[in-house]
């Protein structure tokens, strides 16, 4: 058995540091001694509230995204010890996972893990799940380089998304409610709204016929039928256009209902991203590594995990807090 700590939701929006045991590795597992873990906030808040689909009893531990190193391995492996990588979590632990990311030590697959290459700042490394998952659905948009996209909410997802797709060359406007975050969005050199009004106004007020993508971010159930309004009108001529894309890339935990008139008329086609693949992740690293996509600023709070409880509290009170970094070093 090996000893470890983990920050683990204990009841309703109740966060501790807890000791946990792991089992004796099986062959083909790593044990990786855990540098940093970074925060998701929509899912660790719905998680932790008591809300997330299939959510386990409590206690449980939170989290989905790891860097660490290599502590051992069992038979074989690709991966040498000392190696530094990125992983989603623990597989195993003396309590539920949930999904087991948030630990100071983990039991992996030796291939889930994705090294992290050598000059990579791994605080920044321990965001790359939350890139991978932006990539995915402006993988499966395939926006073309005269696309206008409009991301919906500029939350951590959200940001990347913009970020993603203006990366894939397409005309990008992000919209959201909370001026911090637009200020942000526009320091990437990109062009971003306050809603004042309703969010088809703020978007077709920049693109003039709206959107050819609308991607929600807002993980919102109510807002995702204000979101299609701003795609484009499908017109009614000799034109041989196909209809706008939705792409709902916020996680919901309830679910919503769309106007089936105002999907008919757009000829709307709505994509779903799940996660994301592994591919999708290995790119995600790279990405991160070499500065394609800019993640250090989204770190609003870094610093020891002993501060969890109350990261948690503030992340709870405060929209302006983008994302978390735990430093279980020492």
């Amino acid at each position: 058995m090996y000893k470890a700590k983990a920050i683990a939701a204990t009841g309703v929006n109740v966060v501790e540091l807890v000791d946990i045991e792991l089992p004796e590795l099986k062959p083909g597992e790593l044990l990786i001694r855990t540098e940093f873990t970074a925060v998701s906030p929509g899912t660790d808040l719905r998680c932790l509230a008591g809300l997330q689909r299939g959510n386990m009893p409590f206690p449980f531990i939170l989290g989905y995204s790891l860097v660490g190193i290599v502590e051992s391995a069992c038979g074989d492996s690709h991966v040498p010890v000392g190696t530094r990588v990125f992983a989603a979590g623990t597989s195993r632990a003396s309590i539920n996972l949930q999904f087991g990311g948030h630990v100071s030590r983990a039991i992996v697959r030796a291939d889930r893990v994705v090294p992290i290459p050598d000059g990579c700042p791994p605080q920044q490394a321990a965001l790359a799940k939350l890139v991978a998952i932006a990539l995915r659905g402006c993988r499966i948009a395939e926006p073309k380089p005269s696309d206008n996209v409009a991301v919906v909410g500029l939350g951590p997802i959200g940001l990347l998304s913009l970020r993603q797709f203006h990366a894939a060359g397409a005309n990008v406007l992000g919209v959201d409610q909370d001026a911090s975050r637009v200020d942000r969005a526009k320091k990437d050199g990109v062009a971003a709204s306050l809603v004042t009004g309703t969010i088809q106004q703020a978007v077709f007020s920049h693109f003039g016929q709206g959107a050819d993508i609308v991607v929600d971010a807002t993980g919102v159930p109510a807002v995702l039928p204000l979101s299609i309004r701003a795609a484009r009108e499908l017109p009614w001529d000799q034109s041989h256009l196909v209809g706008p894309k939705v792409v709902i890339q916020g996680s919901y935990p309830d679910p919503f209902t769309l106007s089936y008139n105002d999907c008919f008329l757009k000829e709307l086609q709505i994509l779903t991203p799940r996660d994301h693949t592994p591919a999708n992740l290995v790119e995600a690293v790279g990405m991160v590594a070499d500065g394609t996509i800019k993640v250090d600023d989204l770190i609003s709070w870094s610093g020891h995990v002993g501060s969890a409880p109350d990261v948690y509290a503030r992340l709870r009170a405060d929209r302006t807090i983008m994302t978390a970094v735990f430093d279980w070093r020492g």
